[in-house]
């Protein structure tokens, strides 16, 4: 994929968490130069500083960039960073957050005439460091043209939906058919097993055909290897986000039976002592629900 990105564009990203670290990574091994900013060190102290500058006080961050890639953990932080600004800059906001949230700090950037495109991403850490995120493009033409370079970075598909805030509609709704499609994803090991099949099998059979699905493909092989310790998606994140899909449906009087009865296998796997796993691990859940040990 060819990435038209402008010399003249100083790219800095603002939470180097879990996710927005490995983005950083992307920038770093294509040897492009970028700006970042976060409250903690954890997950950034490694990053080569060769070409990443980090700033330890925001408002030189903004400085230094005239587009910010955000990649934020909740509705105050998004809020925070967006108010007060000195300096116009095209943000690519990416992070799962209320539609309403987006909306309340494109305003604030309005006032201060700065852009924003709404661009929440699908995938976890170990895509990203892959390159294999995906973007739900969202905002008016002209800034999603700038922000579609700067994307494909780090994402192997990018998608144009429209007007601003429909990318945080299609990411809410993506993430009610990863929820469900990994919770009937270990009801069909667990029955399987359970009936004598040999859970490689299953994965195995499955894989490739019309039945199957990439969480099947991907998160299925963690629930088959039981390898719950990768750095990919642990419970935090699907329950963070099922407020948000909640309001969503309740808004648009939208029923969701299907997707609320798959999320309390999330509840019951963190009751009992694995919400710092891959939401892989809801299959222990339901292996001991039906008394069957491997």
């Amino acid at each position: 994929m060819e990435i038209n990105l402008n010399i003249n564009h100083k790219i800095g990203i603002l939470g180097l968490g879990v996710l927005g670290s490995a983005i950083a990574q992307c920038f770093i091994d294509k040897k492009i130069n970028i700006f970042g900013f976060d409250i903690s060190s954890k997950f950034y102290k490694n990053l080569d500083k060769n070409f990443i500058t980090i700033l330890d006080d925001i408002s030189k961050f903004y400085t230094k960039c005239n587009i910010v890639i955000t990649c934020l953990p909740s509705e105050e932080s998004l809020l925070e960073v967006t108010k007060n600004l000195n300096s116009k800059i095209l943000f690519i906001e990416t992070s799962t957050l209320p539609l309403e949230c987006k909306k309340l700090a494109k305003s604030q950037l309005n006032l201060k005439d700065c852009k924003i495109v709404d661009a929440p991403l699908s995938g976890n850490r170990l895509a990203a460091l892959e390159g294999k995120l995906s973007s739900y493009l969202s905002g008016m033409k002209n800034d999603k043209s700038i922000a579609s370079n700067v994307l494909n970075i780090f994402c192997h598909k990018v998608t144009d939906v429209g007007d601003f805030g429909n990318g945080i509609v299609m990411k809410l709704i993506g993430n009610i058919l990863n929820l469900v499609h990994n919770a009937v994803t270990a009801e069909v090991l667990t029955l399987g097993m359970k009936s004598g099949l040999k859970p490689e099998i299953i994965h195995e059979a499955i894989s490739g055909t019309f039945s199957s699905s990439g969480v099947f493909e991907n998160r299925g092989k963690l629930m088959v290897d039981q390898d719950f310790e990768k750095e990919g998606m642990n419970f935090s994140t699907p329950l963070k986000d099922s407020k948000f899909i909640t309001e969503l449906s309740r808004s648009n009087l939208v029923a969701l039976p299907i997707y609320q009865v798959a999320l309390q296998y999330y509840y019951s796997a963190v009751a009992n002592g694995l919400g710092d796993k891959d939401a892989s691990s809801i299959i222990r859940i339901l292996e001991r629900n039906t008394n069957f040990r491997r």
